[in-house]
């Protein structure tokens, strides 16, 4: 009898607080509980496949809690870019919110990914901008960069005599050096490599919003010895031994007014700023979170995009032949592609496009926070919210994109093989690098990298399936989990051409 009434006051007190939540909380979504709200109700490790399955069932707008977080879903592109581009949203809506990784890992929401929305955060990405010369003469010197490490990586595939390999370590290890460069002025070593992978993949172990709930909710959980303690200790390992590297000797042997790369650039910004007056907008910190801010969103996101879409042309040889022509025709077989050729390439603009659509290798944005309470579709979203852009919802809408699981680049050609304009319908449904003022900074940065990546493998060339094997599916949803998904481990060739 005991049993019963407990159980009945448990299920009226559980409906009550769901009662009191939606009125305040006016959106659709899953049932809550107290305290722990839909956690139970999650695939912690593929929230885009629960958040997916609920925008199906309740909308384009959700809102689901996770302990003590209240966070709206957006699976809409019409309404991510509203939310996150129109003025009178945008102006609230592109703060971050409180999270572990902002507080224990980025030291109090340093740096540009995580930095509160404000005057110090617009001069920040601004110096990020400086800082990363992503126009004029920065994208000549890029391009240079980029080209001499693609001269090594084509020698040491061709080295392989058209053997069976695995495109991770020698991705990897390339871009490793791309980032080197960009930082230090010169490329890494082998220790150094395994030391900036070993950091990213710690990161991409940590950086899920179900682990990050938890770990904010209930703090000491990271001192303890259990799975999400255990993943917090091996970041915050290999954090202190990237700055070690990356900032403590960088700085021990900086030369005033020398830029050897981008820490240099900071360091020299920060001397500036440090002769002008005592209000300090660079301190050491903020160029620590910086150097975590290049790698953290400049590495992991482009090897694994690239991973995806080798895979995803292994399984479609028509688009590698449809490409080869067009690299033949608009560069030749004499030079290197460049991104000059960008304009006079409509298919290879069009493949890009649809590769991202399709793996849609980050299928969660970083998470945005309400500074104030707004009204958006008629949804009350209250001060201190989190929202998040469903980008894997938004990019396989079958009343957008037709056929949202096909691999078809012909999507964003017109009729006379051009590229669709930017202000397209399917064009302005992309939103793999989010939308409005916390649009991702490394944007060019990553579409250029991968171009630069597959034009020149492919003009070098042939991909070809491996000998007397096959590959993993293409199927993004059976790409391993993480912040950034990545395809299971394959073997292909390269077959000079």
């Amino acid at each position: 009898m005991l049993i019963i009434c407990l159980s009945v006051i448990l299920v009226t007190l559980y409906v009550l607080y769901s009662y009191i939540t939606r009125v305040k909380y006016n959106c659709p979504g899953p049932s809550n509980w107290p305290v722990f709200g839909c956690l139970f109700q999650l695939e912690s490790s593929r929230l885009h496949f629960s958040f997916d399955r609920w925008a199906k069932k309740f909308g384009p707008i959700i809102v689901c809690k996770m302990a003590s977080t209240y966070v709206y879903v957006i699976s809409s592109p019409r309404l991510i870019k509203k939310a996150f581009g129109e003025k009178g949203y945008s102006d609230v809506l592109n703060d971050r919110p409180d999270t572990f990784y902002a507080k224990y890992i980025m030291d109090d929401s340093k740096g540009v990914i995580f930095g509160k929305y404000g005057p110090t955060f617009i001069r920040l990405r601004k110096i990020m901008y400086k800082g990363l010369k992503m126009y004029g003469e920065g994208v000549q010197q890029f391009e240079s960069i980029a080209h001499k490490e693609l001269d090594q990586l084509i020698k040491s595939i061709s080295d392989l005599g058209g053997k069976d390999f695995d495109p991770n370590p020698f991705l990897s290890r390339s871009l490793a050096n791309i980032i080197g460069i960009l930082l230090t002025g010169s490329m890494v070593d082998e220790s150094d490599v395994d030391l900036i992978w070993k950091y990213d993949n710690n990161l991409n172990d940590i950086f899920d919003m179900s682990t990050d709930v938890i770990l904010y909710t209930f703090p000491f959980l990271r001192l303890m010895p259990v799975e999400v303690g255990r993943k917090y200790r091996r970041i915050m390992e290999t954090k202190k031994e990237l700055l070690d590297k990356f900032f403590v000797l960088q700085k021990e042997t900086y030369i005033p007014g020398r830029e050897r790369g981008l820490i240099d650039a900071l360091f020299n910004l920060q001397s500036q700023e440090k002769s002008v007056g005592d209000t300090q907008w660079l301190p050491d910190s903020q160029i620590k979170a910086f150097i975590q801010d290049i790698i953290d969103a400049g590495l992991l996101t482009t090897r694994n995009g690239l991973l995806c879409i080798l895979l995803v042309l292994l399984h479609h040889h028509e688009c590698v032949d449809r490409m080869y022509q067009e690299i033949v025709d608009v560069v030749g077989l004499e030079r290197s592609p460049s991104l000059n050729d960008r304009p006079s390439m409509p298919y290879t603009e069009a493949l890009l496009l649809e590769a991202l659509r399709y793996i849609t290798h980050i299928p969660i944005g970083v998470p945005h926070g309400a500074m104030e309470d707004v009204e958006l579709e008629g949804y009350n979203i209250p001060k201190g919210s989190m929202l998040i852009i469903n980008s894997w919802t938004a990019h396989h809408d079958p009343a957008i994109w037709g056929d949202p699981w096909v691999f078809r680049p012909d999507r964003f050609l017109d009729d006379n093989g051009e590229l669709l304009p930017p202000e397209h319908t399917l064009r302005q449904s992309l939103v793999t690098f989010g939308a409005g003022k916390r649009v991702c900074v490394g944007e060019n940065l990553a579409k250029s990298r991968i171009f630069l990546y597959l034009t020149t493998l492919i003009q070098k060339f042939d991909f070809l399936l491996p000998i007397g094997g096959t590959v993993p599916s293409d199927d993004p949803h059976n790409f391993l989990p993480g912040a950034v998904l990545r395809p299971h481990d394959y073997m292909m060739r390269l077959k000079v051409r």
